[in-house]
Parts: C-alpha cells; structure tokens; sequence
C-alpha cells in the first residue's frame, strides 16, 4: 500500500467519524428542542447517551478497534431505531426524524471504517430495525414512506462506491509515483555516479596528484611535517576514508586546515566565523586546496592571501598571489584543474569559479557559492491531488446520475399533480443530468476542471428557482420538492475542486435561495423539524463530499511528502551501495602504486629530495592523467597533452605532431596505448618527439626521447603491438592498435 492510499485511509476514517458526530448530534439536539417526543425524558437519555457513543466509539476506532467494535455499534443503532415510539414525533416517525438522519448518515460513514459485506449485513440490519421501529410509533402509516426509507440502502451504495473511486484513484497516483519514482532512482544512480566520479578526480587532481606533482617537480627537497601531513590526508582521499562532516560548519576553520597543509605564508581577510552547509565548505575547502597547490607549484612565490566574506545569501572565498601570473584567456577550457576541479565543483553546488590573471601581476581565483544548497522538487503532489480529483469526480458523476434516476425521478412521476406545470422538473433533471455527463467527458478528457462551470453554476440557480416557483407552496420542501436539495449535488459536481470557502459558499446559497422562496409562500409539506433533519442529512453529505476535496489535496501534500521521504531513503541506500561499488574500483587503479608513495611520503621512508623518489611521484602524478582524461571530447590527445604539460614543467623540450583521421579507442585500449609515452615522458631528461597518427582502422603513438630503456614498461593487451629501437642515447618506442583486431597479447619488447 503506498503512501497516498494510507494517507487516505487514516485521514478518511477521521473524516467520516467527524462528520456522523456532527451530523447526529445536530439532528437530535434539534429535534429535541424544536418538537418534543412523546416521552421527551426518555428521548433525552437516549440522545445523550448515542451521543456519547458515538464519541467513544469514534475514539475507540481510530485506535484500531475490530470486529466486535462494529458489531456493538450497529447493535446501539439498530436499538436506537427501535426507539422511534417514544423518541419521535408520528409526524417525523413516518417522514424525516432524527432516528433516520442517524441511521443514514451511519451507513454513509460506514465505508471508510469497515468491508464491503460487513456493510451490507450492517446496512440490512440497521434499515430493517427502522422499519421495524417505524412500524411499532405509527402502524397505520408506516408502509406510505417505506420507498423513501429503502433509500438508505442506495446511500451506502452510493458512499461506498465514492469510497471506492477515491481509493482507486489513490492507488492509481501510488502506481504513478512509483513509478515516476523509479525513474528517478536510475537517474539518481547515474547522476550521482557522474557527481561522484567527478568530485573523486577533481579530489585526486587537488590532492594526491598535486602533492605528487610538487615532490617530482622538487618543491620538496627533504621531508617535512607540512608534506607527510598532506600525503597522509591524500591518503585518506584516494582510500574513501576522509573524515567529510556533515550539517553546518565554520567554514573558515577547513579553510585554516587546508592552508596549515601548505609551505606558503598565508595571510587571511576574514570574519570571526562563516557558518555554512558541510557540502559548501566542502567544496569551498578543495577549490582553496587547488588554488593554493597552483601557487605553490607555477607563482614563484611563498605567501599568499585568502578573503572570506559572507553577503546574504553568498559566501566568497578569494585566493590571491602576487607572483608571476600567467595570461588566463589562453589557458584551455579542458585543463582539469580549471574545467573540473574548480569550475565543474562549484557548478554542482550552484556556485561560480572564476580566475584573474596577468603576466607579472599575480592571480586571483574567485569561489562563490550560495549559502544554501539546491533542492530538487517533485510533483507528486499534484500527480496525487488530481488523481484523487479525478475518482472523486467520477464518483460524484456515477451518484449525481443515480440519484436523479434512482430516487428523484421516482418522486417527480408519483407526484405530478404537485406542480403547477411538470415541464419545469424535467428541465431540472434534464439539467442534472447534462452537467453529470458533461463533468464525465471532462474528466475522461484529463480536464483539471470543468470547462464552462460557472456559466453552469448560474443555469443551474435559476433552473431551481423554477423549479420551486411550480411546485404548489403546500407540497413544498416534501417528497415531491425533489429539487430542494438534491439539486446541489450537480453544483458540487461543478464546483469540487475549487476552495471550500467557494463550494460551501455556493451550496448553502443555493438552499438558502429555496427557503426564502418557500418561506415567501407561507407553507410547507413538513416541520420545521423535518425541514432541519431532511436538510442537515443532505447538506451534510454535500458538505462533506467538498471537504473531502479540500482534506484530499492536503492529503496529497502529506503523501507525497511521505512518498519522498520513503524514497529519498531508498535512493540514499542504493546510491551508497553503487557508490561503494565504485570507490573500490577506482582505488583498485591507484592502489599498487600512488597508496604506497603516499604512504612513504607520509611516514617518512621516502625522501622527497631522492632523484629515484622524485621520478617515481612524476611518473604516477603523469598516469592519473589517463583518469582525468575520461569524459574529454578527444581523451586521447587530452591524456597525451597532460603528459606533455608535465614534461616541459621538468624543463623537458617536447615537440608533438597529430595526423590522420583516428578511430575511437576503447578507455583499456588507450591505456595500453598510452602506458610507454607515459613512462617515456616522465622519465625525459632533455628532450622528447611526441608523434599520433590514425588511419580510420588503426592509431599508432609513436615516442623519441633520451630515456632510460629500462624506464619504459612492457604493454600486454590483445590488438596491441609495439615496436622498441635503441639508437645511442635516444630510445624510440612506437605502440598500435588496430580496431576490430583480437590478437594474442603482445610479447615485451616485440619490434
């Protein structure tokens, strides 16, 4: 069962309990008052008492009473009904009393409360213990209105039919949601995966990559606490076991963290405290990081400046260096640190980055995010709302339709000499029924509301207005004043999803505008008591049909709510299990090498003034650029231009060639393929000749440089082949692969 469905069920049962305490407890203390019982000491025990009842059943069954709960209830109201001798009037006995506003209005809350055969045994038992009581107060009149009385089988029909639309359309909007739901599940997955791969290289550019990058491009020459530090929290990074804080955090004591991680002097604008949400700070936090490590590395200088400042709903954090600059514009938009680390992070939390630069006149990187971060929304409140609109209109279609042919056309062919002229009624029947059919096509249509309504609403006035002027002033508000009331129901049909101050507002207008006009004419067929009781019975179940609709769209709001909440969980579980998934396999592609490095780097053992350890970090920060590569429009020539970028920053003169056309590599071809350059590229001491050339069918990656020959590792991958020439001291390695070829593995140094 989903969560509109239960909302429903919970919020129905309390609805259709409320309205049989008002609805009873208004019939009989009016009654009461206004026509006392033959024995009004004894009728006042039993309203106190059924009124009392009914407050404790009304308690007791929404605690979750069973079986004998219901059995003791239609037991109290089959011997109310018995009672009629002595707590009616034989005037309201044999018409509308307060016995039958009782009885029906308890089979038309019935639905919400218990099973369709329970009902029918309850509906059977409870009509004949009032026909059974109508019979001992009046038994010379009792069988004239028996017609009249059976209706109230018609109405539990009717209020279990409207239950069973209302619910169906609950849990056609639960089969809806869910699988909207399941929608969203996947993309969640999937997007999450990309957020979390992203955030993970963008993570591994700014930590272990950069602390490597520094240890080969010698900015440590010994080990230091500052550096052991950084390498133990790369560590932590590339293993998944970063301490990431959750709620709200101070900003700037992560921002304090990250630059105590660095060899610069840095110097702060700041405030006292910058209160944000951890996923800010965090992203805030790495972006610092990244800016911080590029002035290490390219500024030239040892001092650096970071400004916070929060301005509403912002926070801004400003990186800014006095060295050397560099010019911005002609830095590529698909160089990770920029695109990626800096630029895509920010975007994921709605944020901006942005770089400043000169030649000579220093950099300023630019970070800022809103406070707050983006929630995604949902419309499974209105998928939920106009469901249950749609079954409770089609339920209101289905009873408008019985009523007018079921119990008021029977009225108005028994009771033609009650009208001045017939013509009139049938016009109002006709009407009754061209609003049902016409809400029925708009509702099969999807129309969220009924085209033309109002225009509806005043015809249907002036319809009733006719209809009571030609019924005889004697006859009216009687059985055959069928109008009176039942009329309204095609207004609320019209009327159902507009505000309740608007439906109640329409609907008692309408009675109120009989009333005036049977008042103007002086007399009646019932008492003002019946008048109360035919009146409060069928106002009431109009009533509550637009209450319904109002309780129903709040209803929707909840569920939908609950939806979300049930689903924010499941997604939230099977995204942590992908994701672990995940995590493992990337650290699988760093584990046998950059987790050792760092670990040395972090103990101690390695010494980062060492020529061997200082190549060995070169030659692992230069293989993470196959991982950055992934997602690039050309990740082969991004991968291989990384790698170029690396070598002319060890002061390596690398020249680069590209030509042909190049089919796409596979992500584990170019990996093989790109494995020597690799090795190659970080290993140069002066120079290097880079050259790609693609045939449609083939690429070929073919190195120059002064490398050692044993730098360079062998390549073991079906449809790859590599040739090894050693001329001197220059060492020439040319690697192929061939598309649609499924070789044997190729031998180490083939040539």
């Amino acid at each position: 069962m989903g969560s509109a469905e239960r909302e429903l069920l919970s919020t129905g049962l309390r609805y259709a309990l409320g309205l049989r305490l008002v609805v009873v407890a208004m019939a009989s203390l009016v009654s009461l008052l206004l026509e006392p019982a033959p024995r009004p000491a004894f009728a006042a025990v039993v309203v106190v008492a059924l009124n009392g009842w009914n407050a404790w059943y009304a308690y007791r069954r929404v605690r979750g009473g069973g079986s004998l709960l219901t059995v003791a209830d239609v037991t109290v109201m089959c011997a109310v009904c018995l009672t009629q001798v002595w707590t009616a009037t034989p005037e309201t006995a044999s018409g509308m009393s307060w016995v039958l506003v009782t009885a029906e209005i308890t089979l038309v809350a019935y639905p919400w409360q218990i099973g369709a055969k329970t009902l029918a045994a309850a509906t059977v038992l409870i009509m004949g213990a009032y026909l059974a009581g109508g019979a001992l107060a009046t038994p010379e009149n009792w069988a004239a209105t028996v017609p009249v009385q059976l209706w109230m089988v018609m109405e539990a029909a009717l209020s279990f039919a409207l239950y069973r639309f209302v619910r169906r359309g609950a849990r056609n909007a639960d089969r809806l949601v869910a699988r909207n739901e399941q929608l969203r599940l996947q993309a969640a997955v999937a997007s999450a995966r990309r957020d979390d791969e992203r955030e993970y290289l963008a993570a591994l550019h700014d930590t272990a990559s950069a602390t490597l990058l520094m240890v080969g491009a010698g900015v440590a020459t010994k080990p230091e606490r500052w550096l052991s530090d950084q390498a133990a929290r790369d560590l932590e990074v590339i293993r998944g076991r970063e301490d990431v804080p959750a709620g709200q955090v101070d900003l700037l004591d992560m921002l304090r963290e990250v630059s105590d991680r660095t060899p610069l002097t840095v110097r702060w604008q700041a405030q006292r405290a910058v209160t944000v949400p951890a996923v800010v700070a965090i992203a805030l936090s790495r972006g610092t990081r990244e800016a911080l490590t590029n002035v290490v590395r390219h500024a030239a200088v040892d001092t650096a400046e970071v400004r916070v400042r929060s301005n509403g709903d912002t926070v801004t954090v400003e990186i800014v260096d006095e060295g050397c600059g560099f010019d911005a514009a002609s830095v590529p938009g698909n160089r990770f640190g920029v695109a990626r680390s800096l630029v895509e992070r920010m975007s994921r939390i709605g944020g901006t980055a942005e770089i400043t630069s000169e030649p000579g006149h220093g950099t300023t990187v630019r970070l800022e995010s809103p406070m707050a971060v983006r929630q995604s929304g949902g419309g499974d409140a209105d998928i939920i709302a106009n469901r249950f609109l749609r079954g409770l209109r089609w339920a209101l279609v289905a009873m408008n339709l019985v009523i007018l042919y079921g119990l008021d056309l029977p009225k108005l062919l028994s009771s033609t000499d009650a009208y001045t002229t017939v013509v009139p009624q049938y016009l109002a029947l006709g009407l009754g029924t061209a609003v049902s059919l016409w809400a029925g096509f708009a509702t099969w249509r999807g129309f969220e509301r009924i085209p033309g309504r109002w225009p509806l609403v005043v015809l249907v006035f002036a319809v009733s207005v006719l209809a009571t002027q030609t019924a005889l002033p004697e006859r009216r508000l009687g059985i055959a004043h069928w109008s009176e009331g039942d009329i309204a129901w095609s207004l609320a049909l019209l009327l159902l999803d507009e505000r309740a101050a608007v439906f109640i507002g329409v609907v008692v207008a309408q009675y109120t505008l009989t009333f005036v006009h049977v008042t103007i004419g002086g007399t009646s067929a019932v008492t003002v008591a019946g008048a109360v009781n035919a009146t409060v019975v069928v106002l009431a179940y109009q009533m509550a049909v637009g209450m319904i609709a109002t309780v129903l769209r709040g209803i929707a709001v909840s569920a939908a709510r609950i939806a979300r909440d049930e689903e924010e969980l499941r997604t939230s579980e099977a995204v942590a299990d992908q994701l672990h998934d995940d995590r493992k396999e990337r650290y699988a592609l760093v584990a046998d090498t950059t987790a050792p490095l760092l670990a040395g780097l972090a103990s101690g053992e390695l010494d980062p003034g060492d020529v061997a350890v200082r190549r060995r970090c070169s030659l692992d920060a230069a293989k993470m650029r196959r991982l950055f590569a992934e997602g690039a429009s050309d990740p082969l020539l991004h991968e291989l231009r990384g790698y170029i970028e690396l070598a002319e920053r060890n002061g390596v003169s690398v020249r680069f060639a590209e030509r042909g056309t190049r089919p796409t590599v596979p992500p584990d071809a170019r990996r093989a393929l790109t494995e020597p350059a690799v090795a190659m590229l970080a290993t140069a001491v002066r120079v290097a000749r880079v050259t790609v050339v693609g045939t449609g069918e083939s690429v070929t990656v073919s190195v120059v440089s002064d490398s050692p020959p044993e730098a360079v590792p062998s390549t073991e991958f079906a449809g790859i082949t590599t040739s090894t020439v050693l001329s001197g001291s220059q060492l020439w390695v040319e690697v192929t692969w061939m598309r649609g070829e499924r070789l044997s593995p190729a031998a180490p140094g083939d040539s």
